[in-house]
């Protein structure tokens, strides 16, 4: 079977894992490897010398000179690019994985969704978390969401800080929650949140209900101590939670009328989801089908994304 060209734009703290995987995985020849700072490129090009030998990628300062050399590109830069990046290559006739979020605006996401389906390539949305184990159980489970709850904390000095913590870290539950409640429409939505060491929120929580009664109460912060990463689901009879940074499912299932109760826990060996989403982006070009976060799901999950940011900066104006 011939291999698929990969590229990989932008090799800061999570392109170099992106370079890494796609390296790892078979079916894909690692083509093109790009970053504006010469410095990255020059370290990733050392260290896939030593960990993969046998992968030699050109070396580019500019992804316009690569867009012959690849059937696929993963972009891993600051979310700003991604608009801009995403749309050359799609123009190009190169389908795209984009790491979360998918674009900066909304009219940005719509164009990007627009013409992938009209180029009819994949874009596929890096929600790795769909990935992970735990999720997966979890999604398994999941029947009739009574309420969801999820907290996602992670500390300060290791976050992209372009964007606020709501595009940031929130929009992974936000596309969980959306992933249940594909055809329910929002009835009421309160958030809250603070810019405590960015001009951008750093912490914000989200009370968010669907028309059908599902209600959802998310946190996120990059301003914690100790982080937290878990995914609760009620409904009537059971509790469902995935702990995806310490690999951990958990579900007990109540028996009312006979009053007893059943538990399942399983923990999970170090699992490699990024690895697992990568090698489902490239199945998905491969085979041209749709992946598993489409653009389209991931163009939901911005609209709820900017609703929480509007309803923030509406109650943040009250301390200004």
């Amino acid at each position: 079977m011939k291999k698929l060209r990969v590229g990989v734009i932008g090799v800061g703290h999570l392109g170099r894992y992106h370079v890494l995987k796609f390296a790892s995985i078979p079916e894909v020849e690692l083509t093109a490897v790009v970053d504006i700072n010469e410095k990255r490129l020059s370290s990733i090009e050392k260290e896939l010398k030593k960990v993969f030998p046998q992968c030699k990628p050109v070396f580019k300062t500019s992804y316009k000179e690569v867009k012959d050399l690849v059937d696929a590109v993963s972009v891993v830069t600051p979310t700003f690019a991604h608009y801009e990046i995403g749309k050359y290559f799609l123009l190009e006739g190169v389908s795209v994985f984009m790491e979360k979020p998918i674009a900066s605006s909304i009219e940005q996401a719509e164009n990007l969704v627009e013409l992938a389906e009209k180029k009819g390539l994949i874009l596929q949305v890096g929600y790795v978390e769909r990935f992970h184990p735990a999720v997966k159980e979890l999604r398994s489970h999941v029947e009739n969401p009574l309420f969801i709850e999820a907290h996602r904390l992670s500390s300060f000095p290791n976050r992209n800080l372009d964007i606020d913590v709501i595009l940031d870290l929130m929009i992974h539950d936000i596309d969980l929650v959306l992933s249940f409640k594909k055809e329910q429409k929002v009835e009421f939505l309160h958030a809250v949140g603070a810019p405590v060491f960015t001009e951008l929120p750093d912490i914000v929580n989200a009370r968010i209900v669907f028309e059908d009664g599902t209600t959802c109460n998310l946190t996120a912060s990059r301003i914690s101590v100790r982080p937290q990463r878990r995914f609760r689901v009620f409904e009537v009879g059971s509790y469902i939670m995935a702990d995806t940074l310490n690999h951990t499912f958990y579900r007990l299932k109540v028996n009312k009328k006979e009053r007893t109760y059943d538990e399942n826990k399983k923990q999970f060996d170090t699992p490699d989801p990024l690895k697992e989403e990568l090698k489902s982006f490239v199945f998905s070009v491969i085979q041209d089908k749709e992946p598993e976060v489409s653009g389209k799901e991931a163009l939901k999950s911005l609209r709820l994304a900017f609703q929480i940011k509007q309803e923030v900066e509406k109650n943040l104006r009250r301390f200004v």
